[in-house]
């Protein structure tokens, strides 16, 4: 989705608020399985045929958004996402919100909480969310169908444990006799639970260090990308390199010509596709080695990065706006045998 060139129609660029855009990207982008193996939960997000005239009249009036996002303290990425889906199932056309971060206790142990409860028609739903970066630590194809190769930017997070632990605890706790008991007493209403999952992200794919911009973008090379079984078709892809292999790739960069540049993404600016007004971009290259040898000194925190593409604005050729072409993280080179939280 993220590899190929961004139309100027791209529905996300329509969209004037980062906010509203990073809604309608957790409304509308695929998530990143097609199924969850072992499990008949329903993969999110639904085809709601009506939600893009609700997203255009928020992105007009987005203060409810913005109000009820300003309402949360944390700065968490998971947290953030959770806000965004909260908002939607409040607010949204044919949802009810029922409960949110819902507890299951067993005595005086908490065996988890459901994170939204909610009714759409005659159904009720217990939906868990979450949202990832994977990036996978193989060459491999074969190896890369398995899930183990896939692990957080930490190297913390391994995608088959997070699975295995939606799948045999977070989606089954309406099931278990405590989590239905609390459901029968809260919500007498409902005969029975619908389970769903909204897993979404990105999933990021070792770069050949000889390959140049082009290549990575051109069809061919990205129908070849190594695939996991059960992987959404359309899920958002991206790619990963070594510090040394990224600055000899930026290195042939030339936005003089190109109209083409990279820049490091800000954590809020890690779900809808990127944005930026010419005035706000740097496109000296050097000034970004800089940027990129010194925070991954600091910090051995894998960045962030976004190819970028120079696009006028309509009846306005004297302002650009740089959209996202390609995405990708920026690991140490050592990574990841030396890591650090993010």
């Amino acid at each position: 989705m993220l590899i190929a060139p961004l139309a100027d129609t791209d529905p996300f660029h329509l969209l004037r608020h980062q906010a509203v855009r990073d809604l309608a990207w957790c409304c509308l982008s695929p998530p990143l399985l097609q199924e969850l193996p072992g499990s008949n939960t329903q993969i999110f997000p639904l085809a709601d045929i009506d939600i893009w005239p609700w997203l255009q009249a928020l992105d007009k009036d987005p203060g409810p958004l913005l109000d009820a996002l300003m309402q949360v303290k944390s700065t968490r990425l998971g947290i953030y996402y959770e806000s965004l889906w909260r908002f939607y199932f409040t607010h949204a056309p044919h949802w009810q919100l029922l409960a949110h971060n819902f507890p299951i206790n067993r005595g005086k142990a908490t065996l988890g909480a459901f994170d939204f409860l909610c009714r759409r028609g005659d159904d009720y739903w217990h939906i868990e969310t979450a949202v990832k970066f994977y990036l996978c630590d193989t060459h491999d194809p074969q190896q890369a169908q398995d899930w183990q190769h896939w692990i957080g930017p930490n190297s913390h997070d391994r995608f088959d444990l997070k699975l295995a632990r939606l799948r045999d605890h977070q989606l089954p706790l309406h099931q278990t006799p405590e989590g239905h008991t609390a459901l029968q007493q809260r919500f007498p209403q409902a005969d029975q639970w619908r389970s769903g999952l909204c897993l979404q992200g990105y999933l990021f794919s070792p770069a050949p260090a000889t390959l140049s911009i082009n290549q990575l973008t051109s069809a061919e090379y990205i129908h070849s990308l190594p695939r996991a079984l059960h992987s959404h078709a359309s899920q958002a892809l991206g790619f990963w390199w070594y510090l040394r292999d990224f600055l000899t790739l930026i290195a042939a960069t030339n936005p003089s010509s190109d109209k083409f540049s990279w820049i490091i993404l800000e954590r809020e600016q890690w779900f809808s596709p990127v944005e930026v007004h010419g005035a706000d971009l740097i496109t000296n290259m050097e000034s970004l080695n800089q940027q990129l040898i010194h925070q991954l000194q600091q910090t051995k925190r894998p960045l962030m990065v976004a190819a970028v593409i120079e696009s006028c604005l309509e009846n306005d050729e004297k302002n650009s706006i740089w959209r996202e072409q390609l995405r990708g993280f920026v690991v140490p080179d050592d990574w990841p045998q030396n890591h650090s939280n993010p």
